[in-house]
């Protein structure tokens, strides 16, 4: 057996167990390398932890980022080429609180039925790891064109203001999040 101990801020141990080789290669379709808890208190205690302070987070970056998108729509003054640029960002941010921390907080409280059953453990585990991947990726895309899109206004600032147009920085968005779609699953 293999004790992965983590320690948090307040100092409190959290044990997982995970399968050694000589044990089964994989419990439920689980990846080896994912631990699975034991089946104690403790870890019980901090899963629901975990969970309750996910909840929150989900809708506070839900509605967080929705307020931010909102008003970037409804002022037509905040409706230039960097604020749109950060409204994309938003909307992955926004897609993160409605999609992957909510996934992430039904694996964690149903991975304590490993013991009993494995229904849905693998299909979670998976839908988990690919909206993390697709959410994480499509952040990464946006972070990176913002630098490049703050780089070339510091940089050339007039040449900046006379060429950059909604359209265009719509253009260039789109083209950066379709060939990141094209290559994470394509």
């Amino acid at each position: 057996m293999i004790i992965i101990i983590s320690v948090s801020r307040s100092g409190c141990c959290i044990f997982f167990v995970a399968m050694s080789e000589t044990e089964d290669d994989a419990r439920c379709g689980l990846p080896q390398w994912v631990p699975i808890p034991r089946n104690d208190t403790t870890s019980f205690a901090n899963d629901a932890f975990l969970c309750a302070v996910n909840v929150p987070f989900c809708a506070f970056a839900f509605l967080g980022n929705l307020a931010v998108i909102v008003a970037v729509i409804k002022t037509p003054s905040l409706q230039r080429p960097c604020n749109i640029l950060l409204c994309s960002l938003a909307t992955t941010d926004c897609l993160t609180g409605l999609i992957s921390q909510p996934i992430f907080v039904a694996w964690r409280l149903i991975i304590h039925r490993i013991y009993e059953s494995c229904d849905h453990q693998a299909e979670m585990f998976q839908a988990f790891t690919v909206s993390q991947s697709a959410c994480a990726g499509w952040s990464f895309v946006n972070i990176t064109l913002i630098s490049f899109d703050r780089h070339y206004a510091l940089a050339k600032p007039m040449v900046y203001r006379t060429s950059m147009t909604r359209k265009s920085n719509n253009f260039q968005m789109i083209f950066l999040e379709i060939k990141y779609v094209l290559k994470q699953f394509g």
